[in-house]
C-alpha cells in the first residue's frame, strides 16, 4: 500500500513489490496484530509525512519522536526512516513491543543501537514513564484513552501531535480536548467512521529529548 507522498507498507511476505521508488516500511504483523493497513495507521502515517515536513521547514533537523502504544512499531519506524533522532515507542502489551522489535530488524534498524546514544528504544509501560518532551508524539489509540491522556500527553508534546483512532462521534471532544490545552488543529482527516488530527502546542515547551 503506497501512503502519502513517500511511503510504502509492505507484509514481510510481500517484500518483492518493495522498491527504490519509495520509503519501504515492513510489517509483520505477528500472531495478533494487522499488517499497519487499519484507516487510523494509515491517516496517522500520512500526517506523520506531513509533520516531518512541517518541521524539516522549521530548521529542526532529526526532530525527537515519541509513538505512544507503538502496537507493531509501524509508526516508530516510518518515523526514522523518515528522518527522526532519538525515537522512543511504548506499549503496555509485551506481545505487542515483542513484534516491533522484530519489526524494527527487518527495516535494518536495531534496538539499542549499538552506539553511546541509542537512537531508537521500544519498552513495555505506560505514559507515566516518559518525562521529558519530544519535539513529535503520535498516538493511534482509542478515542476515550487519548480523551483521558490529554492532561498527561500535551505535556510531552515539544511541537507536532499525530491523534488517530477516533471514532466519528467522538472527534469533536477528543480535539477539543487538546485544543483548550494549548494546541491548534492543522490538519483533519477521514476515512470511513475512523479520524485523525495534526495538531501543534502553540505554548512551546524547552525540556525535550
Amino acid at each position: 500500500m503506497d501512503i502519502g507522498e513517500r511511503l510504502r507498507l509492505v507484509p514481510y511476505w510481500e517484500i518483492s513489490h518493495a522498491g527504490p521508488d519509495r520509503i519501504n516500511v515492513i510489517v509483520d504483523p505477528g500472531p495478533a496484530f494487522g499488517a499497519g493497513d487499519h484507516p487510523s495507521t494509515v491517516m496517522a502515517l500520512e500526517l506523520l509525512e506531513r509533520a516531518m515536513k512541517e518541521l524539516e521547514a522549521r530548521k529542526i533537523h532529526c526532530p525527537t519522536m515519541l509513538d505512544a502504544g507503538t502496537g507493531t512499531g509501524v509508526l516508530a519506524i516510518a518515523g526514522k526512516l523518515l528522518g527522526t533522532g532519538f525515537t522512543v515507542g511504548f506499549d503496555i502489551d509485551s506481545p505487542a513491543i515483542y513484534t516491533a522489535r522484530r519489526n524494527l530488524a527487518l527495516n535494518g534498524l536495531s534496538c539499542p543501537n549499538p552506539s553511546d546514544q541509542p537512537n531508537i528504544e521500544l519498552f513495555v509501560g505506560e505514559l507515566d514513564c516518559v518525562k521529558p518532551s519530544f519535539h513529535l508524539v503520535a498516538a493511534n489509540l482509542a478515542a476515550p484513552l487519548l480523551q483521558r491522556l490529554a492532561d498527561t500527553l500535551s505535556p510531552v508534546v515539544d511541537s507536532h501531535l499525530i491523534l488517530s483512532g477516533i471514532a466519528d462521534e467522538m472527534r469533536e471532544v477528543v480535539i477539543e480536548a487538546y485544543v483548550y490545552r494549548g494546541f491548534s488543529v492543522m490538519c483533519q482527516l477521514n476515512r470511513g467512521t475512523w479520524n485523525a488530527a495534526l495538531l501543534r502546542n502553540t505554548n512551546g515547551q524547552s525540556n525535550k529529548y
